[in-house]
């Protein structure tokens, strides 16, 4: 039984080690590249919403407390974030010089 279990653990380090190597390549292969991938303010701005959304039906009459601190705490920190992201677009968009 401890020979299987030796052999499981074995090759799971394998497979781990494997994925590691494909995973530090792929990033290696993206630098060499200069392929760099960036989080958008509409991809925050989704993720907020999505987060808004997943915690907007919840009855915190039926959870505790600090269940109910939590999702007033998601719900604030998701619309700061909206907020931020649509604030940084807007005046990206209506860029007004002060020289003007």
């Amino acid at each position: 039984m401890e020979t299987e279990n030796n052999s499981t653990t074995e090759q799971i380090k394998e497979i781990i080690t494997e994925v590691v190597k494909e995973n530090l390549t792929t990033e290696a292969e993206m630098l060499e590249e200069g392929i760099v991938e960036f989080t958008t303010a509409g991809d925050y701005i989704n993720s907020a919403y999505f987060a808004l959304s997943a915690v907007e039906d919840i009855d915190t009459a039926i959870i505790s407390k600090e269940a109910e601190k939590r999702i007033k705490r998601i719900k604030r920190k998701s619309i700061k974030i909206i907020d931020i992201c649509i604030t940084e677009m807007y005046d990206e968009l209506f860029d007004t010089d002060e020289d003007d």
